[in-house]
């Protein structure tokens, strides 16, 4: 069997995500943090490394607290075959990789589902209506859409 190439999501999101100097003051300790959490793929470590970091550091500022959730996004992004996510206060929109889904037919099947403000282009992009309930709600809409498509594709 070919062995495809890995999927890395472009993510696109309207908030502050980074480690600042205030939480992880060693510019080391600081890039192996950012090197770690380029290595994640499941949801779980993403939840472990958030309680070992503010076991260590303290409460995850905002913008670290950003990061974590923009790599969980990375990860349902790849576990749901996304090549690229772009989300705003009001629309998601993915780009999907064909390459790297189980059953494509599983999006069709979603959109078809009705009601819900999908709609699937003819390139392989689902936009998706938001309820402006603000940055974590809409995070939250975010997060439950992929893994619905996660589930969907993989079946």
């Amino acid at each position: 069997e070919e062995v495809g190439k890995a999927l890395e999501p472009e993510i696109n999101v309207t908030i502050s995500t980074f480690l600042p100097e205030t939480y992880i003051p060693d510019i080391d300790q600081r890039l192996a943090t950012y090197r770690r959490l380029a290595r994640m793929h499941s949801l779980k470590e993403i939840s472990d490394f958030k309680a070992e970091m503010e076991d260590r550091f303290g409460l995850l500022p905002p913008e670290a607290s950003n990061l974590l959730i923009k790599i969980m996004l990375r990860v349902l992004c790849i576990q749901a075959g996304i090549r690229r996510l772009d989300l705003n206060e009001e629309q998601l929109s993915l780009h999907f990789s064909e390459e790297h889904q189980k059953n494509p037919m599983g999006i069709l099947e979603m959109v078809g589902d009705g009601g819900r403000g999908f709609s699937f282009s003819p390139d392989n992009v689902l936009t998706a209506d938001l309820k402006k309930t603000g940055t974590g709600g809409v995070m939250s809409q975010t997060k439950n859409i992929l893994k619905e498509i996660r589930q969907r594709v993989n079946a």
